[in-house]
């Protein structure tokens, strides 16, 4: 009789987990280099639950299935899938997830096709290489187009991401320039492609005509710019293929509220995050980028002392309403250059008001049209600031303080003639000051105590009453109507001429001469 030779516990629990996954006996034997006899025996052996389950980890594994399922059709990456199932309580290893990836990417056709790459290394300090990757995403229920900008440092495999509304050149060099703050300095070479705001062509011998103002970033930061030749993305792929992780482990099946919610995730995701993105283990070097970035820094050029300038300058008219249009909404600025010319500088994310000497007189993000529909931000502090225009009896406040002032007993009056008539107060108060004035204020003190007897407020019955008991008037001087009263009149001495003797005397000598 043939004894039967021991399998290993080890074995026993590989072959059970490949066939819990789904695999068959022929697949298991190239996975495991064993004959097909072993596999059978220990399948035949097993309970109903260790087929069931497979391993320890079987369990762990099953109730994900169904997520894990969905991740793998979205496209997701292992990693990926098992940061994120780990957050709704996974604990598992990340091998039997890898297995169940795989085979349900075969079994969908989602298998990647592999083709030969040249590769290359830089020294430190060397080179960086710049791309941008435009993407889809939901912002706040919308789907929005948004422009990736890349830089990779090739040594650290350091990564900066930035995401933008466009691709314009004051963008780019605005990018590479907050890119170049990330990374501490910037490498003795920039790889780009042949997008136009950097590469405007070439002339028959290939010499490459720079685009005049990345020409002046180069020349600020002191780096020497490299354009691809033309159709060769390999002799920038580490930056490619970053937009491979960024795409598969951050962008695909993620929704975002604002875009300030985008830039604060892909700043986690790119920098805070435990084993992602420039905290992880890279696949080529062995190394994390942040490490290897601590060494590669100081051997980096160093950045000058001021930004370069990428914005583009611009004249615009501001409204009277003290406007200025920016990409179809208008911002309040300060009123005091309302219907006068300001310069406008405009950048990628932000632009500023200057005054005519160069003051910056008012800066402002620019309206995240999707989460808010407004074509108009206003800025409180511009509104507090512009003088309202007196309304009703706001405008008449100082006439009424004028009017109760000269006569203190006819308030009653004042208030019953502001309640009746609201807005046109203001009219009866200038009347009733020219009938003081006509009648004296003895006898329009008498006559407005009368009306606030009979509940008569306005300016007419004051009249009526003045021309019942007075009907000749009082002869009365003419007065400014501003609710000053009288004037005050001295009594003129009378004069003797005699002061003006000396006029004749010099008209007699004059004649003698």
């Amino acid at each position: 009789m043939k004894i039967k030779q021991p399998i290993s516990e080890s074995l026993k629990k590989d072959i059970l987990r490949l066939a819990a996954l789904g695999y068959g006996s022929r697949k298991i034997v190239t996975r495991l280099n064993i004959s097909r006899s072993i596999i059978r025996r220990v399948l035949a052996e097993a309970s109903t639950e260790e087929l069931k389950c497979g391993t320890s980890d079987g369990p762990k594994l099953a109730r994900f299935h169904q997520v894990i399922s969905d991740k793998v059709l979205k496209g997701l990456t292992t990693t990926r899938i098992l940061r994120e199932i780990k957050e709704i309580g996974y604990s598992g290893s990340r091998t039997i997830l890898g297995e169940l990836v795989a085979k349900i990417r075969v079994d969908n056709g989602m298998t990647r096709k592999s083709t030969a790459k040249r590769r290359f290394e830089t020294d430190p300090g060397q080179e960086m290489q710049l791309d941008w990757s435009p993407y889809i995403v939901q912002i706040n229920g919308k789907k929005v187009k948004i422009h990736v900008l890349g830089m990779i440092s090739c040594y650290s495999r350091k990564l900066f991401f930035a995401a933008f509304r466009n691709e314009r050149q004051t963008t780019l060099l605005e990018g590479i320039s907050m890119a170049f703050d990330y990374f501490e300095g910037c490498a003795l070479r920039l790889v780009v492609d042949n997008m136009t705001t950097a590469v405007l062509g070439r002339r028959e011998k290939g010499q490459i005509i720079w685009n005049q103002g990345f020409l002046d970033l180069a020349k600020h930061y002191s780096f020497s710019p490299f354009a691809c030749a033309v159709k060769d993305p390999d002799r920038k792929g580490k930056q490619e293929k970053s937009f491979r992780l960024l795409e598969d482990d951050f962008i695909r099946g993620s929704t975002f509220t604002s875009w300030d919610d985008l830039n604060r995730r892909l700043e986690l995701w790119r920098d805070k995050t435990p084993g992602v993105c420039n905290n992880r283990i890279h696949g080529t070097t062995g190394k994390v980028p942040n490490d290897e970035h601590l060494f590669e820094k100081t051997l980096f050029i160093r950045l000058p002392h001021e930004r370069f300038p990428a914005y583009k300058e611009e004249i615009r008219a501001v409204s009277q309403d003290a406007t200025v249009s920016m990409y179809g909404i208008r911002y309040t600025i300060p009123p005091g250059y309302a219907c006068r010319n300001v310069i406008v500088r405009i950048y990628a994310e932000h632009f500023e008001v200057l005054e005519k000497y160069g003051a910056i007189i008012f800066s402002s993000k620019y309206l995240d049209t999707t989460i808010s529909p407004a074509r108009l931000v206003i800025n409180p502090l511009h509104q507090a600031a512009i003088k309202r225009k007196p309304r009703g009896n706001e405008g008449a406040s100082g006439l009424h303080g004028a009017f109760i002032k000269r006569f203190p007993e006819l308030s009653e009056l004042v208030d019953g003639i502001k309640l009746r008539f609201k807005s046109l107060a203001s009219i009866h108060l200038n009347a009733l000051i020219r009938l003081s004035d006509q009648y004296g204020d003895a006898a329009f003190t008498a006559a407005g105590r009368y009306a606030v007897q009979n509940k008569r407020f306005s300016a007419d019955s004051i009249k009526c009453i003045l021309e019942r008991h007075y009907p000749e008037k009082p002869e009365q001087l003419a007065l400014p109507i501003n609710g000053c009263g009288e004037a005050m009149v001295g009594d003129v001495e009378e004069s003797d001429l005699g002061e003006f003797s000396i006029l004749d005397t010099s008209e007699s000598e004059d004649t003698t001469e």
